[in-house]
């Protein structure tokens, strides 16, 4: 019976063991620092990141992709069609003015040079509606007048056909031989006369008394019938080349029946 009290007793007094499960404090709290400062560092670089992205990066993309959209590139389509050749309203083919206009039609924007006796001379622009015009000075004499086209890209189009412009400026002559300026004529047998004249040996002149038009012979030759009112009768008789050149005289008859 004491045995087993004095077993109970040193069982009862024994100590029992106690396993501890906590974590030193210490290396707790330097994990938690290692933790923050790694959060802290991840949200600076992400900051700055996005700082840059928005204030650099977008930017800069959007200027590249201007630049890139404005300035030539190997996709840029490239312009070798040369203009269409202009079209030239045919000028006069004599005249007696120096300055002579010419006008016609062609690519809009595009540039017609015109060249005046195998020298290039005047140029013009095109308008948006495709005309053009433009006063070349000619010279005294034939002229002979053709024109291209170059458009902005430096194309250049066939050139036209030439034209010929006669410069003249000289009056032709001209001369009634019969009858006489001042005479006078009586009955009625008498009342219609015949004038005869000259004039330049030039198939392109005309002749006019009182503008009634009268043909030259080719050696300048004249004749025309006129019926005489009775009284005063005014003549005016007028020779005019194709370049519009004039002279005339002026002869008066007097007729009694």
């Amino acid at each position: 019976m004491s045995r087993n009290r004095r077993a109970k007793s040193r069982r009862a007094t024994s100590p029992t063991p106690t396993y501890s499960t906590r974590v030193p404090s210490r290396k707790i709290r330097r994990e938690k620092k290692k933790v923050l400062s790694q959060s802290f560092m991840m949200i600076g670089v992400a900051l700055i990141l996005l700082l840059a992205f928005i204030f650099i990066i977008i930017p800069n993309f959007f200027n590249f992709v201007t630049n890139f959209l404005n300035t030539s590139t190997p996709f840029q389509e490239v312009d070798d069609i040369p203009p269409q050749i202009p079209i030239i309203s045919a000028p006069v083919n004599a005249t007696n003015s120096a300055q002579l206009s010419i006008s016609g039609f062609g690519e809009p924007e595009a540039e017609v040079i015109f060249i005046l006796n195998g020298t290039k001379d005047d140029a013009v622009v095109i308008q948006a509606d495709g005309s053009f015009e433009v006063g070349l000075e000619i010279e005294e004499g034939e002229n002979r007048i053709s024109a291209y086209s170059i458009d902005k890209a430096k194309n250049e189009s066939s050139i036209t056909r030439d034209y010929t412009t006669i410069l003249d400026t000289v009056a032709p002559q001209i001369q009634l031989i019969e009858p006489e300026d001042g005479a006078e004529f009586e009955t009625r047998a008498n009342q219609s006369i015949t004038l005869r004249g000259m004039t330049d040996e030039d198939t392109s002149t005309r002749v006019y008394v009182n503008d009634k038009l009268v043909f030259p012979k080719a050696d300048g030759s004249f004749s025309y019938t006129y019926r005489l009112d009775e009284g005063e009768n005014k003549l005016i008789i007028r020779a005019q080349d194709k370049a519009g050149n004039a002279n005339e005289i002026e002869v008066i008859y007097n007729f009694s029946l």
